[in-house]
């Protein structure tokens, strides 16, 4: 990609200095949408494009920088933070932030910042598409047909089943109002029942075990923090219906891994759609359970598009510009 005007833009092997010091710098990690690299130019930033960028170099660069823009590959862990002398700014193009030590950052005075509104669409809509691949075997048939081979494959209809909604914010919400619309009947459970009071096409379960009882499709919509790490585990999938279905476009800490396989193996569940991993990319436990006949796997899609890209672009510039300013 050329340079654009304006912004310096520096290629993996080629880490140089030629802006002026009068500007704040941000390392931009990953890889992102150009219009933010044009954003951040016109607002006068010091743009340093690094997506390839190792963890050696990270460490041995990140002390020159103002402010970091990150996705889920790169790591800012409690050393990275220690070596950012001049950080101020942790950005995740994103919304969740176990890539990052929140804790080492808010010791450091160090703002985080994320994008909650900008990939829900996104997410939601690839949730609702991962339900209705499971429900209609779309993978056997995409397979069987690519093999010459022209079978009737026989799935199910959504329209009357039921949908448990684990975690009822933003995309949550979304995926809640979607399959409503095509009529499936909603189950929300929220820690906050508010977020659920006033959303007319769902009905908020007391508990999280109710719903996992009572739902014909189990998605999950929630951050990884200690108390959500492998809340699904074997007693809530023992408690799912006999060949129900779970979708898991969150984080895949969420899942116990070990305890998914066995369900599957057990024939507990009719099929499992999962766009995240524990390990990414996957380690042999993650192999097996992508290879396993009743999976649908994505590799982490769920805001991978153009106009979720934009949006998280364009809400990063913004909060950058607002809390750290191009100029000194």
């Amino acid at each position: 990609m050329k340079p654009l005007r304006g912004c310096l833009f520096v290629e993996h092997n080629n880490f140089k200095e030629t802006a002026p010091e009068s500007r704040r710098r941000v390392l931009i990690a990953d890889k992102v949408d150009k219009f933010l690299l044009e954003e951040l130019s016109k607002r006068n930033f010091e743009v340093h494009y690094y997506p390839g960028i190792t963890r050696e170099e990270l460490l041995e660069k990140i002390g020159k920088f103002d402010g970091i823009v990150v996705r889920s590959r790169t790591k800012v862990d409690a050393e990275v933070i220690k070596r950012g002398d001049n950080l101020k700014i942790i950005a995740r193009a994103g919304i969740g932030l176990d890539n990052i030590d929140v804790k080492e950052a808010e010791r450091r005075s160090i703002k985080i910042l994320t994008t909650p509104e900008a990939p829900a669409p996104s997410v939601a809509e690839l949730t609702i598409a991962l339900m209705l691949a499971l429900a209609r075997k779309l993978h056997i048939a995409f397979q069987l047909t690519k093999e010459g081979k022209w079978e009737k494959i026989e799935g199910i209809e959504i329209r009357g089943k039921t949908l448990g909604i684990i975690g009822f914010g933003r995309i949550g919400r979304e995926v809640g109002r979607l399959s409503y619309n095509l009529g499936m009947n909603v189950l929300a459970y929220d820690i906050r029942k508010d977020q659920i009071i006033g959303e007319s096409y769902a009905k908020a379960v007391e508990t999280m075990e109710e719903l996992l009882k009572s739902s014909d499709f189990v998605t999950l919509h929630l951050p990884l923090t200690e108390s959500t790490r492998k809340l699904i585990g074997r007693r809530e999938l023992s408690l799912m219906k006999q060949n129900s279905f779970l979708i898991n476009t969150s984080r895949g800490s969420i899942i116990d891994q070990e305890a998914l396989l066995e369900a599957l193996n057990e024939g507990k569940l009719a099929g499992v759609a999962i766009d995240v991993l524990e390990n990414e990319p996957p380690g042999e436990l993650e192999k097996k359970l992508l290879m396993h006949p009743k999976v649908i796997a994505t590799p982490h899609i769920g805001s991978q598009t153009i106009e979720a890209q934009r949006r998280i672009a364009a809400e990063i510039a913004e909060k950058i510009d607002k809390l750290l300013g191009g100029n000194m």
